[in-house]
């Protein structure tokens, strides 16, 4: 525990200083355009994590995916919604872990939150507790309020507001369990957090399970546009540039024998990649290994 909160510490530093010299905004990309579809994506700048909040226009309403890290990235997404001056109907959370569903409770607090049934659960469990948390640690820049899934979301094909949605289950990935949403009309593959882009990779979950689920999206090509849980929209590239930074973590973790090593390397061979304190938070918490001692 002494470990983890020197890690909070150090990225507590980071958001000190980007606070003190005014917070930087989110980037926002429109990803797809299609007769009936466009998409919106609103990306956390890289020193906060480059959390990925999806704003899907329909001909008659909104459907958002996943609400943010940080509370002033979710009131971005709400005004970009806004200004697009249709209802949301749909609030997807892809999976319980915080940085994707603890930031949008003020800006969206009304709007219908859909989640897998093991995600609902997660989050009516340790929502509140991790949103006090977050709160004490990082002060004005996490959400006063937290709005929690009230309707499950099953597998299934659904056609919404004239538009095809593929819901699909994905167990063992960088979570335990996720929810992937695919489009076909625009091609497009919400794939979160099985999926990062330039962005150091969260090592927390199922390794093997993790490369599954990437190779999963590689076989189904008529997918040209993913939209990560981290990072800017992109092309299918980034699935074998993910599961080669896989490969690279497994190698790295067997030849290093600190923590220091292992995160000096992953720096050093990825060094335009954002993101470097999730490798603090992970080290310190998630990751399990037993370092050897010089």
């Amino acid at each position: 525990m002494k470990k983890l909160v020197i890690a909070v510490i150090l990225v507590l530093a980071v958001f000190t200083h980007a606070m003190s010299q005014d917070l930087p905004k989110a980037s926002i990309v429109m990803a797809a355009k299609t007769r009936n579809v466009t998409i919106y994506s609103v990306v956390a700048p890289p020193e906060m994590f480059s959390n990925t909040t999806h704003i899907i226009e329909l001909p008659h309403q909104l459907i958002l995916v996943d609400g943010q890290f940080f509370a002033p990235y979710a009131w971005q997404a709400k005004a970009l919604a806004d200004s697009l001056k249709k209802p949301i109907t749909h609030f997807y959370i892809s999976h319980d872990h915080p940085d994707h569903y603890i930031g949008f409770g003020d800006a969206f607090p009304d709007a219908p939150v859909y989640a897998l049934e093991e995600t609902k659960k997660g989050i009516e469990k340790e929502g509140l507790a991790t949103l006090k948390k977050r709160q004490e640690q990082f002060k004005g820049v996490i959400a006063k309020s937290l709005n929690v899934p009230t309707h499950v979301q099953k597998a299934g094909k659904e056609v919404i507001d004239g538009v095809t949605f593929i819901f699909e289950k994905s167990l063992n990935n960088e979570a335990a369990v996720s929810l992937v949403i695919k489009i076909p009309e625009a091609k497009a593959y919400i794939a979160q957090d099985i999926v990062y882009n330039k962005t150091h990779l969260f090592i927390s979950g199922n390794m093997d399970g993790w490369r599954n689920a990437l190779k999963k999206v590689e076989s189904e090509s008529n997918y040209t546009l993913i939209l990560p849980g981290h990072g800017i929209p992109c092309d299918r590239s980034v699935l074998k540039e993910d599961l080669k930074y896989l490969d690279f973590v497994d190698k790295t973790l067997a030849e290093s024998t600190s923590k220091e090593e292992y995160k000096s390397k992953l720096l050093a061979t990825y060094p335009t990649y954002g993101g470097d304190h999730l490798i603090d938070i992970y080290l310190a918490y998630y990751l399990k290994k037993d370092w050897a001692i010089k």
